[in-house]
C-alpha cells in the first residue's frame, strides 16, 4: 500500500472545501477592492462593516485607506475607535490623537480619546490635558466630565472627581453615567445606601446602561452579598453578551471564588468578541497566580504590559507576581510604578510595604504605610505589616500593640496570634507568649509556624515535658506527618534521651523512608555512639535511590567533613549537589565555605565567582563574593562587588554596612563613614552604623568628633544605654578608666539589668586598682540577678586568666548549675578542675566533648586530662584531632607536641615544636595591613604568642 503524504491525510470534505474557498475568494475581494478604491470609498466601506458587526474587515479598509490618504482624519478616527473597542489601547490614543491634530471634530474624538487614555493607564495625564477642556455638544460635554471624573476616582481625589460628575450633569441632566460616578463616591465613602438608591434610579430609567447592573454587582458584593452580585453578573453577561466590563467583573468573582474553570470559560466569551483583548492577558494572568504557576502568570501579564505599559491593575499584579518569585527588587519597581499611577491604592501599599521588608528596609515600609496608619485604618493585613516593620525596626512595643489589634480584629489569625508570641518572647513576657503561641497551633489545622515557635522557646526554656506535650498536640493533628515525629526526636535530643530521640526518628522513617532531616538526625546519632559507617550508609541509601538528590548530598558531604573525612570525598560530594541543581545558591555556598574552612581562599574566591556567574545578579551570590574578597585581602575587588550589591538593592541597610566595612579594611574611611550615614538616613535606629562611626574617628585619631557622635546619639536616644556603653568602650580605649566607669554607671542607669555593663562597670574600676570595690559591686549584682550567666563567665574567664582557680572553679561551677549542657561553661570548668587536680575533670571534659564532638577546645581539654592521667593513646588522639580542627591554635599544637613527647614520638612532636618556634620568630606585623596579610589562597597563620615560642624553643632543645 502506497504511504499517504501529509497532503492527503488533510483533505476536506466538499462542502468544506467550497466553504474555504468561498471565504478566501471574500478575503481575496476584500484585498483587492483596497488596492484600487479611492480612500473615499474605503472610509464609507469601512463604516459599512462596523454597522454589520464586522470591526476586522472595517480596520483592514481603514488601514487601506490610511496607506493611501496618510492624512485622512475620519480614517484615523474611525481605527482609533476600532482599536479603542479591540482593547489596542496604545495603538487607539496614537490614531485618536493624530486625527484630533488633523482636525477631526474634537467633540467627536476627545471623549474616544480620554476613554482610551484611561485603557492606557494615562489618567493623570488625561486630568491634566483635558481637565479644563469644553466641548460645543452637551452630550460630548457630559460624557467627556464623566470619563474625567472617573480618572480622578483612580488618582484618589474624590472632591475634585464629584465637581466634574456635576459638570456632566450641568451638561446633560440625569446623564446616566455621572450619576454612577457620584453612587461610586458614596460607595467609597461606605454610603452604600445613598450609593445604592442612585445605582436603582438610574436603572428604573427606560434602557439603563449596562454599566448601572456592574454596579449594582459591585455594591451588592460590597454589603456581602455575593451570590445576588453574582446573579447580577450572569444575567448582564446573557442580557448583554458583548458588554465586557460584565465578563471582566464574573471573571474576577470567579477566580476570587476559587472556580478557576468557569473563569476560563468567560475569558473564552471575552476573547470571541475581541481576540487581542489584553485584560483577557489579565485575567489569564490572575487564574495562572492563583493556580501558582508563576512564570505563566508572569508570560500573561508581560502581554497585558506590553500593549498598556502604564494599566495599574496589570502592574500591581506584576509586583505580586515578582514577589512571590522573590524578585523583591522587581517587584519593588512595578508597585512603586501601580501607586504613581493610582496613589492610595491599599493593596499596593501593603505589598510594597511587604517588599521592603523583604529587602531589610523597615524604615520604607513604615513610610509606605503611615498615610493608612493615620487615617486609623483597621484592616488586619495593614496592622500585621506594620508589626513586621516595627518588629524588624527593633520597636518590640509598636510591634506588639499591631499584633495584638490583628488578633483583636481577627481572632482566627493564626500568623497574628504567631507573630504575637514571637514578640512577647523577645520582651520578656514568656507566660503570654506561650498563651499566644498555644492558641495560634490550635487556630491551624496544619504545622505551622506557631507550633515550631512554641516549642523552639519550650526547649530554649528548659522546658522539656511541655515541648512534648506540644508535639503530642501535633500528633493528634497530623499522625501521618513525618515532621511531628522528627520534632520529638529533637526534643529528646535536647533532654538527652538518646534512646526515645531515636526511636522517635525511626518512627518518622516509618512514615516516609527518605524522610532527609530524619536521616540526618539518626547520622548524627550514629556518629555522636562512634558508628560512622552506620551514618555513612545512611545517606548513601538515599543517594543510591536519587543519586542527585541535591540535600542528601549536602548532608553526606556534611557528614563526611564532621568525621574528619576525605577532604577530597566533601569537595566531591559538594560539586555533584552543584551538577544536580547549578541554580542551588545552597549548594554554591557550601562549595565557598569547605574552601574557606581550608583556608583556600584562592578557590574559595574562584568557586564564589563561578557562583556569580551562573546565578547573576543575584544579591546572596554577590553577597558571598564580596565577603571571600574581602577575607582574601582584595578589599578593591570586595568594594566593587559590594557597591553593586548597594545597586541591586537600593534603599537596603545590610549592603551599604557590607561595603563601608569594605572601605574600612581599604582604609577609604572617610568614603566609609559617608556609607554609614546612607544607612542612617534609611534606618535612623541603626546603632552598628554609629558604633562604626565612632569607632573609625577613634582609629584616625578624631576623639573630638567621637565625643560629638557620641554626644549626638545620646541626645538621639536619651535612654538608651548603648551611647553611654559607647563613651565608656572609648574611654576605656584611651586608658581613661574613670571617665570610663562614670559613663558605665550612666549606662547602667538605664539598663540596671544588662550583664554586659555590669561587667565592663567592673573592668573598668578593677583597672584603677579598685578591685574590692569592684568584686562587691559584681557580687551584689550578682545576688540581684541569680540567673545570670554572662556576668559570671565574664569573671570566671578573668579569674582564669589570673591563675586564680578557686575562683574561677566557683563561678564555672554556678554556671554549669545553670546550664549543665553547656560545653562551653562544662570546658572551662573541666581546665580550671584539671588545674586544681580535681578528680571530676575529665567527667566535666567528656560531657563537654560529648555535647561539641567538634569542638577543638573541649577535645583538647578532654586530651590533655588523658594524658595526664596516663591514657596516653587516647589523649594524643584527642589533641591531634583538635589540632586539625583548629590548625592556628598555637597553644593546641603546644599541648600536641607536649603530648607526643610523652608517648614517645620524638620525630612528631619535633616537627609541631619546629613550627611553633619559626611562627614565633617571625616579626611583629607590618604597620602596612596590606603587608601583614597573608597571601590569597594560603591557609591561615599559625599564632604562636612570646610564651608559647620560648616554651616551645626549650623543649626543643631537650630532644
Amino acid at each position: 500500500m502506497r504511504r499517504m503524504t501529509k497532503v492527503q491525510t488533510m483533505t476536506s470534505s466538499p462542502k468544506s472545501t467550497i466553504a474555504r474557498i468561498a471565504m478566501l475568494a471574500s478575503f481575496s475581494a476584500l484585498l483587492v477592492t483596497g488596492c484600487s478604491e479611492a480612500p473615499e470609498a474605503l472610509v464609507k466601506s469601512a463604516r459599512e462593516y462596523i454597522a454589520k458587526g464586522d470591526p476586522s474587515a472595517a480596520a483592514i479598509q481603514l488601514r487601506n485607506a490610511l496607506q493611501k490618504a496618510p492624512d485622512n482624519a475620519e480614517a484615523r478616527y474611525l481605527l482609533g475607535t476600532l482599536l479603542k473597542d479591540r482593547r489596542d489601547a496604545a495603538g487607539a490614543v496614537k490614531e485618536l490623537r493624530r486625527a484630533l491634530e488633523l482636525g477631526y471634530p474634537a467633540d467627536q474624538v476627545v471623549p474616544a480619546l480620554a476613554r482610551a487614555m484611561v485603557d492606557d493607564g494615562d489618567a493623570k495625564e488625561l486630568v491634566d490635558e483635558f481637565g479644563a477642556r469644553k466641548l460645543t455638544n452637551p452630550d460630548a460635554q457630559a460624557d467627556l466630565k464623566t470619563i474625567i471624573g472617573n480618572a480622578l476616582v483612580d488618582l484618589g481625589k474624590p472632591k475634585e472627581a464629584e465637581a466634574a460628575f456635576n459638570a456632566a450633569l450641568s451638561a446633560k441632566p440625569e446623564f446616566a453615567d455621572a450619576s454612577l460616578g457620584i453612587a461610586t463616591l458614596r460607595a467609597r465613602e461606605h454610603n452604600l445606601g445613598e450609593a445604592t438608591k442612585i445605582v436603582d434610579a438610574v436603572l428604573a430609567r427606560p434602557n439603563p446602561p449596562p454599566e448601572a447592573s456592574l454596579l449594582k454587582a459591585e455594591l451588592l458584593s460590597s454589603d456581602g452579598q455575593q451570590d445576588a452580585a453574582r446573579a447580577v453578573l450572569e444575567k448582564l453577561t446573557e442580557t448583554s453578551p458583548r458588554f465586557l466590563p460584565a465578563r471582566y467583573q464574573l471573571a474576577a468573582t470567579l477566580i476570587a471564588g476559587g472556580e478557576l474553570d468557569k473563569a476560563t470559560a468567560q475569558i473564552e466569551a471575552i476573547r470571541k468578541v475581541s481576540k487581542l483583548d489584553t485584560r483577557a492577558y489579565y485575567l489569564e494572568a490572575l487564574i495562572a497566580a492563583a493556580r501558582g504557576d508563576l512564570p505563566a502568570a508572569r508570560d500573561a501579564v508581560q502581554l497585558v504590559l506590553k500593549s498598556s505599559p502604564r494599566y495599574g491593575p496589570a502592574l500591581v499584579l506584576a509586583g505580586e507576581i515578582e514577589y512571590r518569585s522573590r524578585s523583591y527588587n522587581q517587584a519593588e519597581n512595578y508597585l512603586r510604578q501601580a501607586l504613581s499611577i493610582m496613589p492610595g491604592l491599599a493593596y499596593a501599599e501593603r505589598l510594597l510595604a511587604a517588599t521592603y521588608l523583604r529587602l531589610g528596609s523597615p524604615a520604607h515600609a513604615l513610610e509606605v504605610l503611615q498615610p493608612q496608619l493615620s487615617r486609623g485604618s483597621r484592616d488586619p493585613q495593614l496592622m500585621a505589616i506594620a508589626g513586621e516593620a516595627y518588629l524588624a525596626a527593633g520597636d518590640l512595643a509598636k510591634a506588639d500593640q499591631y499584633f495584638a489589634q490583628v488578633a483583636s480584629l481577627d481572632p482566627k489569625n493564626a500568623a497574628a496570634r504567631t507573630r504575637l508570641g514571637q514578640v512577647r518572647f523577645a520582651e520578656g513576657d514568656t507566660d503570654a507568649a506561650v498563651r499566644d503561641l498555644e492558641a495560634a497551633s490550635a487556630l491551624d489545622p496544619n504545622v505551622s509556624s506557631a507550633d515550631l515557635a512554641l516549642i523552639a522557646n519550650l526547649v530554649r526554656r528548659r522546658q522539656f515535658d511541655d515541648a512534648l506535650a506540644a508535639v503530642g498536640k501535633l500528633e493528634q493533628k497530623q499522625p501521618s506527618n513525618p515532621l511531628v515525629y522528627n520534632l520529638k526526636g529533637l526534643v529528646y535530643v535536647a533532654k538527652h534521651d538518646l534512646a526515645k530521640a531515636r526511636a522517635s526518628f525511626e518512627r518518622a522513617l516509618q512514615v516516609q523512608s527518605d524522610y532527609l532531616p530524619a536521616v540526618t538526625s539518626l547520622a548524627q546519632l550514629d556518629r555522636a555512639e562512634q558508628h560512622p559507617d552506620a551514618a555513612r550508609k545512611r545517606f548513601e541509601a538515599i543517594l543510591e535511590k536519587e543519586p542527585k538528590n541535591e540535600q542528601a548530598l549536602l548532608g553526606y558531604a556534611g557528614l563526611v567533613q564532621s568525621l574528619g573525612g576525605d577532604p577530597a570525598e566533601v569537595e566531591t560530594l559538594i560539586k555533584k549537589a552543584i551538577a544536580a541543581n547549578p541554580q542551588s545558591i545552597g549548594a554554591r555556598v557550601a562549595l565557598v565555605n569547605f574552601y574557606v574552612g581550608r583556608g583556600d581562599l584562592k578557590q574559595a574566591q574562584l568557586a564564589a565567582q563561578d557562583a556569580n556567574a551562573a546565578i547573576p545578579n543575584d544579591p546572596r551570590t554577590l553577597e558571598v563574593l564580596g565577603q571571600v574578597q574581602l577575607a582574601a585581602g582584595d578589599s578593591t575587588l570586595a568594594i566593587g562587588t559590594f557597591t553593586k550589591l548597594v545597586a541591586l538593592r537600593p534603599g537596603t541597610v545590610d549592603p551599604l554596612m557590607r561595603l563601608a566595612r569594605a572601605l574600612i579594611v581599604a582604609k577609604d574611611y572617610d568614603r566609609a563613614i559617608d556609607k554609614l550615614r546612607d544607612a542612617l538616613l534609611l534606618n535612623p535606629d541603626l546603632f552598628e552604623a554609629n558604633r562604626e562611626i565612632v569607632a573609625i574617628y577613634a582609629l584616625t585619631g578624631r576623639p573630638e568628633l567621637a565625643a560629638k557622635e557620641i554626644k549626638a546619639f545620646q541626645q538621639r536616644k536619651p535612654d538608651d544605654p548603648r551611647g553611654y556603653v559607647l563613651e565608656g568602650d572609648m574611654f576605656a580605649t584611651q586608658r581613661k578608666y574613670p571617665e570610663a566607669e562614670a559613663a558605665y554607671k550612666n549606662a547602667q542607669k538605664r539598663g540596671p539589668d544588662d550583664p554586659t555593663i555590669a561587667a565592663k562597670l567592673h573592668a573598668a574600676a578593677a583597672a584603677q586598682g579598685k578591685t574590692a570595690a569592684a568584686d562587691a559591686a559584681s557580687d551584689k549584682w550578682l545576688h540581684d540577678h541569680p540567673k545570670d550567666v554572662a556576668l559570671r563567665n565574664y569573671l570566671g574567664e578573668r579569674a582564669l586568666s589570673k591563675k586564680d582557680y578557686k575562683s574561677a572553679a566557683r563561678y564555672y561551677q554556678a554556671l554549669v548549675a545553670q546550664q549543665p549542657e553547656n560545653p562551653a561553661f562544662l570546658n572551662n570548668l573541666a581546665w580550671v578542675a584539671g588545674e586544681m587536680n580535681d578528680p571530676k575533670a575529665l567527667s566535666y571534659a567528656e560531657k563537654a566533648v560529648s555535647l561539641a564532638p567538634d569542638n577543638a577546645a573541649a577535645l583538647d581539654t578532654l586530651g590533655s586530662l588523658l594524658v595526664k592521667k596516663g591514657d596516653l593513646s587516647q589523649g594524643v588522639e584527642k589533641i591531634r584531632r583538635a589540632a586539625q580542627l583548629a590548625p592556628a591554635q598555637g597553644d593546641i599544637r603546644l599541648h600536641l607536641a607536649k603530648s607526643l613527647i610523652q608517648a614517645g614520638d620524638k620525630d612528631g612532636a619535633r616537627k609541631e615544636l619546629d613550627a611553633l618556634v619559626q611562627a614565633g620568630s617571625q616579626e611583629s606585623p607590618a604597620k602596612d595591613a596590606k603587608q601583614a596579610r597573608p597571601p590569597p589562597g594560603s591557609k591561615p597563620p599559625l599564632i604562636c604568642n612570646p610564651a608559647c615560642a620560648t616554651e616551645a624553643a626549650g623543649l626543643l632543645k631537650t630532644l
